[in-house]
């Protein structure tokens, strides 16, 4: 499997972004390859941590309308993507998602 952070941050408030997120968080079920997605916050800055089932199923996310549409919003900026391995045996172990 293969993680993805995503991070940015935002002009507006989080009570504005819930509706918005929520959106796109049940347009994101449907994504191919996506296993897992945990959204994130630290004052202005948002975004999640992305579990895939491979290296090219996060690509794929990440070259699709979805997310460019998330990188063009106005109220987003400084966006910070970062790829990482899945050490799989170990996550089984502490329960991370597993692809099916």
């Amino acid at each position: 499997m293969h993680a993805v952070l995503i991070t940015f941050t935002s002009s507006a408030s989080l009570d504005d972004l819930k509706g918005p997120f929520t959106d796109y968080a049940n347009a994101l079920r449907s994504m191919p390859g996506l296993v897992a997605k945990t959204w994130i916050r630290e004052g202005s800055t948002v975004g999640g941590f992305h579990i895939f089932t491979s290296r090219q199923a996060a690509d794929n996310y990440l070259d699709s309308e979805m997310a460019a549409g998330l990188r063009s919003n106005p109220a987003f900026s400084d966006f910070e993507i970062r790829h990482f391995d899945v050490l799989d045996e170990l996550s089984a172990i502490t329960g991370s998602p597993q692809a099916a």
